[in-house]
């Protein structure tokens, strides 16, 4: 069985010494340590597997008896033996490429479920500031360090949790000049505060099936970066109020859009339309296919006002418009 143990010691030569002599001597194997400075000493964390038939009270009283003060012992998994930089980065991981909310994950890594403790002194309490200035708070029987405290904060503001968590969901202003341009993953929050603006209906015309909502911060990378192409955006200040996904699929150059339903009949979509045919072109495409669902003619009109004439066809309920590039100057992408 493993356990973490929590004490203050003196800062003073040889003081682990006295911890490693007194664990060795009770056959508690001592498989890892952090060390965290304060100001008055060291507080140390030591993971252990203790002999069968140990508990924290035992656990607490070695460590006293050898110079520690304030401790804590608690049972944890093997995964406490990553070493702490690791975690945090898997932590990252989870809330950027798997979905997961960024508190839950705090909560795994920062271990706030109650713990059996030898000297429960109640809890501490962690304040972490999201980018919009509100605060999570976290709070656990074991006292935080402040090494804790900087990682849980560096991690909260590296996923950028206030992004999904409170998008952006007013309508924009119409008083500034739109633009479009390529897209970056500095846009994945104005993407997903974009589609967080954005009707059912409107939604439903862009991917053809019901789009759970808030958006993940997965789905939205890969809007403002897919892998076989390019993504557009229209800007209007600091606004994303239109995007575009310029891709390959099945060797067919394809463009689906998306416009805020505040936007719509400004012009914005044949911005989009015109700016992703000289993208094609200029990655060497003949034709690009819009693609939309059947009962949409939207898109259609935004075709015919960007200049184009199409080839419709109607393919397992989707509607393809087809347009031909050829009086394309792919030299105008810029």
């Amino acid at each position: 069985m493993l356990w973490r143990i929590r004490t203050t010691l003196a800062d003073r030569p040889g003081i682990l010494a006295e911890i490693a002599l007194a664990c060795g001597r009770s056959d508690v194997n001592i498989l890892g340590m952090q060390v965290f400075p304060t100001s008055s000493g060291v507080t140390d964390e030591f993971i252990v597997s203790a002999p069968e038939g140990w508990g924290d009270v035992q656990l607490a009283e070695l460590f006293e008896e050898a110079g520690g003060s304030h401790v804590s012992a608690t049972r944890v998994s093997d995964d406490s033996l990553i070493d702490a930089p690791t975690r945090y980065l898997q932590g990252v991981h989870r809330v950027l490429e798997e979905g997961r909310d960024a508190e839950e994950v705090l909560r795994e890594l920062l271990e706030t479920e109650p713990p059996d403790v030898a000297d429960y002194r109640g809890h501490d309490v962690l304040d972490l500031t999201r980018r919009d200035g509100t605060v999570l708070r976290i709070s656990r029987a074991i006292p935080f360090t402040s090494v804790e405290r900087a990682r849980a904060q560096a991690l909260l503001s590296l996923v950028s949790d206030a992004g999904y968590d409170t998008p952006l969901i007013s309508p924009s202003a119409h008083h500034q000049v739109p633009m479009v341009r390529e897209a970056t993953l500095a846009d994945i929050e104005a993407v997903s505060a974009l589609h967080e603006r954005c009707s059912v209906e409107t939604l439903y015309d862009r991917y053809q099936v019901p789009l759970r909502m808030p958006m993940t911060t997965r789905m939205a990378r890969r809007l403002v970066a897919p892998e076989s192409g390019v993504a557009l955006v229209a800007q209007v200040g600091l606004d994303v109020v239109g995007h575009g996904a310029l891709e390959v699929l099945d060797s067919v150059w394809t463009f689906q859009l998306l416009v805020e339903d505040a936007w719509q009949g400004q012009g914005l979509g044949t911005m989009l339309v015109k700016q992703a045919a000289i993208r094609a072109k200029s990655h060497g495409a003949a034709r690009l296919t819009f693609i939309t669902e059947g009962s949409n003619d939207k898109l259609l009109r935004t075709v015919g006002n960007a200049g184009f004439v199409a080839r419709v066809e109607r393919h397992d309920g989707n509607v393809h418009i087809t347009v031909p590039l050829s009086a394309v100057r792919s030299s105008a992408a810029g």
